[in-house]
């Protein structure tokens, strides 16, 4: 791609990063002489019109953000079928490059960073719109240190895609507020969430909250405690680990409602630090308004009462003097007692009506969740004060995913306000179809198939192609567009280049010696899961682990470093058959078939 020119005046020049949706190039514009950037947009979503279509409207949107710290998107143009989004050139490494190598950061650096951050976001603010999708990935480091956003609003348009937004999410989980993944969209208070995430992570060098998926992080931000940077170290002053808490708030109304608000506080804890001060949290408690002064008067000037002057509140000069007559009260004696009565028994009545609706039980009736989304459930529920909580997860090959299977306490029943309705939850078809990974590098292959439950092999192989270039995947096994059971492997064939024999012995090169098993399971009578378990002098590796029935019969190939090695056979879990198999003795025309009666003894 480098060298390719884009219509028929952007050069590219060089590849600055490379996404799941773009392939980001800087380029020079052969008629303006400029530098710009080129984000060249991916297959499959290349050939999908709606996204194309929301992404340049989405563009277009965010055009009128002009600040230096944003990155500016122009146009989304086409050259030769292929689409592509024109916008300024951005130098410098990502912030989460910056965190993996650097991190953690000394207070005031990070502090500085936070403020960069906001600032830029409080620019996008300002103007009615969100940011959306902030994370460490799409922020930049710049020469001065300061920090520029980048793909700002991009996330409006991944809703116009079947697979975009599946393709971002692991990027994306880390930061995103609960809200979000509860079904709200993104807003100012889910900006400013995501810098709390980010402020953490610089000062500490982790992540606040570690989970294995997308959906397990996000439950760990709905439901875990919002940890405190003092656990950290006690270096961090007492009020930096305040602002973190509250821009990481669960709740929207606690957070900081705008970028600006933190950068507020930020600001003046950045001049404390400076000027050696200490400052007490909050730092900005609500001042107490005076009560407005009466405008009426009275006579020669002086200030007109608005109520009765009480006699206890009587002015020194009203009072009694020696010798002189006592002046009337302005309020009878009775009226005061009378008064006095009427609000004891008052308040006595209202204490009797707190105390019987408070101890008595409010009974609601549960709603028809079934069907419905998770988060739809979950916002269904909280209108009937009530909340969601998943016992468990089934395969579904009618329903799709993150879809209400059951409930309970049922539809209709009456339940206790507050009380928890356990869900089953769907986690999709049982089955999923093994993506295209021709070209692919194999950690781009494995975070694709992780989104599908899907686990990359350690038995990568290596075959000789003169068409892909060195360290790309040739082909996968099962092939591409095959329909598997989630969970299970899946194998791939990376390319050594051309004019490399991948297949000829050598003892000295890892995975010289090829085996091959043919299987043939026998005594099944319903799908059963087999895994296949390669034993050798350099160790244990699954290289086969998928479901069965007993007509199937199939082929298990992989690589050892040795040429002897032995190979577990597993019917759910069970051994049922050993087999010792020595690559220099070609065994490849056996046919294996395990048994379920057999005792995993030798073949």
């Amino acid at each position: 791609m480098i060298g390719r020119l884009f219509k028929a005046r952007y050069e590219l020049v060089g590849l600055m990063q490379d996404g799941p949706i773009f392939a980001t190039y800087a380029a020079r514009d052969k008629i303006q002489g400029r530098d710009l950037s080129i984000r060249v947009v991916k297959q499959p979503f290349s050939h999908e019109k709606e996204f194309i279509d929301r992404l340049a409207l989405t563009v277009q949107k965010y055009a009128v953000i002009q600040t230096a710290n944003v990155e500016r998107l122009t146009s989304v143009e086409m050259d030769d079928g292929t689409p592509f989004v024109l916008g300024d050139l951005t130098r410098g490494p990502s912030l989460a490059d910056r965190i993996r190598k650097l991190a953690p950061f000394s207070i005031p650096v990070s502090v500085g960073t936070a403020i960069s951050i906001l600032h830029a976001l409080d620019a996008i603010h300002r103007t009615g719109l969100v940011h959306g999708d902030l994370n460490a990935q799409n922020l930049a480091v710049m020469a001065d240190g300061d920090v520029r956003l980048q793909l700002t609003g991009v996330w409006e348009a991944y809703s116009a895609s079947p697979t975009a937004g599946v393709m971002v999410l692991p990027g994306m989980a880390p930061y995103l507020a609960p809200e979000i993944s509860r079904g709200a969209m993104p807003s100012t208070g889910s900006d400013v969430y995501a810098v709390g995430i980010l402020l953490y992570e610089l000062i500490s060098g982790h992540s606040p909250y570690h989970a294995d998926t997308p959906l397990a992080m996000a439950f760990q931000h709905s439901t875990a405690p919002t940890p405190s940077l003092r656990e950290f170290s006690l270096a961090v002053p007492s009020v930096l680990d305040e602002i973190v808490k509250k821009a990481m708030s669960k709740e929207p109304r606690d957070r900081y409602g705008s970028a600006g608000e933190a950068l507020a506080d930020l600001k003046m804890l950045q001049d404390a630090l400076r000027f050696g001060r200490s400052l007490t949290w909050p730092l900005r408690p609500e001042s107490v308004q005076p009560s407005p002064a009466p405008s009426g008067r009275g006579p020669a000037g002086r200030p007109q009462p608005v109520a009765p002057k009480m006699s206890a509140i009587r002015k020194p000069e009203e009072s009694d003097k020696k010798g002189k007559h006592r002046k009337e009260r302005d309020v009878p004696l009775w009226m005061l007692i009378g008064f006095t009565v009427a609000v004891t028994l008052f308040l006595v009545c209202l204490g009797m009506w707190f105390f019987q609706n408070l101890s008595k039980t409010i009974w609601v009736k549960v709603p028809n969740i079934k069907n419905r989304t998770v988060a739809e459930a979950t916002s269904l529920l909280k209108d009937s004060k009530l909340s969601l909580r998943i016992s468990r997860r089934e395969p579904n090959e009618t329903v799709e995913q993150d879809t209400i299977l059951d409930a309970v306490p049922g539809p209709g029943e009456q339940v206790r306000e507050g009380d928890h309705i356990s869900v089953i939850v769907s986690s999709g078809t049982r089955n999923v179809m093994v993506p295209e990974l021709h070209g692919l590098t194999v950690d781009k292959a494995k975070a694709l198939l992780g989104t599908l439950n899907l686990t990359l092999t350690d038995n990568i192989e290596s075959v000789s192609d003169a068409k892909i270039a060195a360290g790309l995947i040739v082909r996968s096994e099962p092939d591409a567009r095959t329909r598997v059971q989630r969970q299970s492997l899946v194998k791939v064939f990376v390319s050594t280049g051309p004019g490399t024999d991948s297949s000829a012995p050598n003892a000295g090169d890892k995975g010289a010696y090829r085996f091959t098993l043919h299987i043939r399971p026998t005594g099944v009578d319903h799908p059963t899961r087999i895994k296949v378990l390669m034993l050798d002098d350099s160790g244990s590796t699954v290289i086969y682990d998928q479901s069965h029935s007993g007509e199937d019969e199939f082929d298990v190939s992989a690589r050892g470093k040795e040429s002897k090695a032995t190979f577990n056979i597993y019917y759910d879990k069970r051994l049922v058959k050993s087999v010792d198999m020595d690559a220099e003795n070609d065994t490849s025309n056996d046919t294996i078939q395990p048994d379920v009666s057999d005792t995993g003894a030798n073949n």
